[in-house]
């Protein structure tokens, strides 16, 4: 056995991170580990890397005790999810750095970096510095340091959070042709349409493992006449219906019309919209307009200028030519009046992990200016909604990120804006979280809100009202999750999404 785990149990003070985990895993199989957030996985992946010692029990890593892999340690190759990467180094010169590390054969390193960068569409950013590119980027970027050398254990944390539908897709091309070469794979994933690719998958829950089997074996642990159960059905059977059940208190209307914005006129409105780095074109001459409490998704590879649109429709940056309007205001005359009149909640949650849950909410409440009486009001409303009565003199970063995301939510709308913004808020979250956290923003949508977010699940895209699809900072499609498969349905039989998504994509680059 490549990992042979007995009673594995690692302690946090009085908490049990993982508790009495047994597990063997073979040369060559592709293990998938899912699991709620806070449920165990990385403290699990940690162990297995080395990097963290356990509390009780045993494990055997390529034979090797865990404590001590030093005789194996280049055999193992380990992505956490915050992976190394160094900021002041360009792509090309991070990969370079961990194909020296690995001690990669010239010939072997040339062949396997021109397959990486093509796989994860980073050819054309060789040159850009770590520290420039986008989340998803940055991730896709690991992922080439990660699989640069052909390891004979691979653990990958979460490696896909943040990547978009065809990256993922190539990205399991080369998982699949890795273990064919008998490298042994362990992925923890968030998303369950990749953990039904594996071999196998432990579900763990508050450190425990409920259920290991293959993913055929698993779907028949859930009744249903209507359809085939698939594993995320296997998730939330197994976590049990009460956590999908906590009450939520009702969300308010939003806030009274702003001055200087009529009823009539639409949430946001752009109009040939570009902003230019230099001489690379991020946003290119974009039109589009989203009508009052709709909620509207935002969809695109990494890199492809979403979340530099989204900047410029919070005035964090100015277009370098074109004109626009949020919440009837001037994109570029009006930017701290938008600020004002907007929620936004980043990719990274946008907490202060130092600081506790009251005190990340008095921060923002702070910084919107609310009255004494108001602030009150609001700080119980967001620690209800967030669940989190019970931790609300926690630090941040104690939180999962379930609890992290609702409570970068509330922090986002605490003034009651008419219009939020969400850039990739349900990155690596667990389904069951994700459930939850799109119940809020349908409430938001019926109360008035408009909500705009982007996204790269492909299922949360349908609960969208409409969807724009933006690559290489040009709009290619806009529509209804309906009319978009429609337009590319083949004898009357409607694509997925994501299959729309890949096509469209693939059509741009062969015009």
């Amino acid at each position: 056995m490549i990992i042979q785990l007995s009673s594995l149990t690692r302690c946090f003070g009085s908490l049990t991170a993982v508790d009495n985990l047994t597990l063997s895993i073979p040369e060559g199989e592709l293990f998938g580990l899912v699991g709620s957030d806070g449920a165990g996985k990385t403290t699990t992946m940690r162990m297995l890397a080395g990097v963290l010692d356990y509390t009780s029990g045993e494990a055997k890593i390529l034979g090797c005790n865990s404590r001590d892999l030093t005789v194996v340690q280049g055999e193992i190759g380990y992505m956490s999810q915050r992976f190394g990467l160094y900021p002041d180094l360009t792509v090309a010169e991070n990969i370079r750095f961990y194909a020296d590390l690995f001690d990669v054969p010239a010939a072997e390193r040339i062949a396997r970096t021109r397959r990486l960068l093509t796989f994860s569409g980073m050819a054309p950013f060789t040159d850009r510095h770590a520290g420039r590119l986008s989340g998803g980027m940055k991730q896709k970027l690991g992922l080439c340091c990660a699989l640069i050398h052909t390891p004979k254990l691979l653990l990958l944390d979460e490696p896909t959070n943040g990547v978009d539908p065809v990256s993922r897709r190539d990205f399991w091309r080369i998982l699949n042709d890795l273990r064919k070469e008998g490298v042994t794979i362990v992925v923890a994933t968030a998303y369950l349409d990749e953990a039904e690719r594996c071999d196998r998958v432990g579900l763990l829950h508050n450190g425990r493992l409920l259920a290991c089997d293959t993913p055929q074996n698993l779907t028949k642990l859930v009744k249903s006449n209507q359809r085939a159960p698939s594993l995320e059905d296997v998730f939330v059977e197994l976590m049990g219906e009460q956590e999908l059940a906590v009450p939520q208190p009702s969300i308010p209307q939003p806030a009274e019309q702003q001055p200087g914005a009529e009823a009539s006129s639409p949430a946001v409105s752009l109009e040939q919209i570009s902003k230019h780095f230099g001489n690379f074109i991020a946003v290119n001459g974009i039109s589009l307009t989203v009508p009052k409490g709709q909620i509207f998704g935002f969809l695109g590879p990494n890199g492809a200028g979403k979340s530099t649109t989204i900047r410029m429709l919070c005035g964090i940056l100015s277009p370098t030519s074109g004109k626009g309007s949020v919440a009837g205001f001037d994109i570029t005359a009006e930017p701290e009046r938008i600020k004002e009149n907007i929620g936004y909640m980043s990719q990274r949650f946008s907490l202060y992990e130092d600081l506790t849950v009251e005190e990340n909410i008095a921060f923002y409440a702070g910084i919107y200016r609310l009255a004494p009486d108001k602030r009150s009001e609001r700080t119980e409303w967001v620690i209800r909604m967030a669940g989190l009565t019970e931790r609300r003199s926690s630090r941040a970063n104690e939180l999962s990120g379930g609890w992290r995301q609702r409570l970068a939510l509330g922090c986002a709308i605490l003034h009651e804006p008419s219009i939020i913004f969400l850039d990739e808020p349900t990155s690596g979250v667990d389904p069951l979280s994700r459930r939850r956290f799109w119940d809020l923003i349908r409430t938001l949508a019926r109360g008035g809100v408009t909500v705009f977010v982007t996204t790269h699940y492909m299922d949360e895209a349908e609960y969208c009202d409409r969807l724009a699809l933006i690559y290489r900072g040009e709009l290619v499609a806009v529509g209804t999750p309906d009319e978009l498969k429609k337009e590319r349905a083949v004898d009357g039989v409607l694509p997925s999404l994501e299959d729309v998504f890949i096509g469209l994509i693939e059509e741009h680059d062969r015009t």
